[in-house]
């Protein structure tokens, strides 16, 4: 008995206490107009801009203006791509230092080093 208070109230602040930043907005607007300008290559009349997004859920809803079949494909590719991305991005490693060393390895993989013996 217990042990079910105990999760039903953890579920339950882990849900009440879910909310969207502004950051999260303005991401999403970001992304939309990013895509809008892909999608504008190739379907120059294709425009769309976000109409609201739901704070509890994250739901982002788009109005498309001027919709052909190449422009929505293009855009909906666009926000996939975008969507895979920072996806992989949270799961890969985080380095301490990103930048690469000032000096390469020497005599690693090809050209430069000396002959292997025979």
């Amino acid at each position: 008995m217990i042990a079910r208070l105990a999760v039903v109230s953890a579920a339950g602040l882990l849900l009440c206490g879910f909310t969207l930043t502004s950051e999260y907005e303005e991401q999403a607007r970001d992304e939309v107009a990013f895509c809008v300008g892909f999608a504008k290559r190739d379907a120059p009349s294709f425009d769309a801009a976000v109409r609201s997004i739901d704070p509890k859920t994250g739901e982002v809803r788009i109005d498309r203006l001027n919709s052909t079949p190449r422009g929505e494909v293009a855009f909906g590719n666009c926000l996939m791509g975008i969507r895979k991305g920072r996806l992989v991005e949270r799961h890969l490693p985080k380095t301490a230092d990103p930048t690469p060393p000032a000096v390469p390895p020497q005599d690693r993989y090809a050209g430069g080093g000396p002959a292997l013996p025979r």
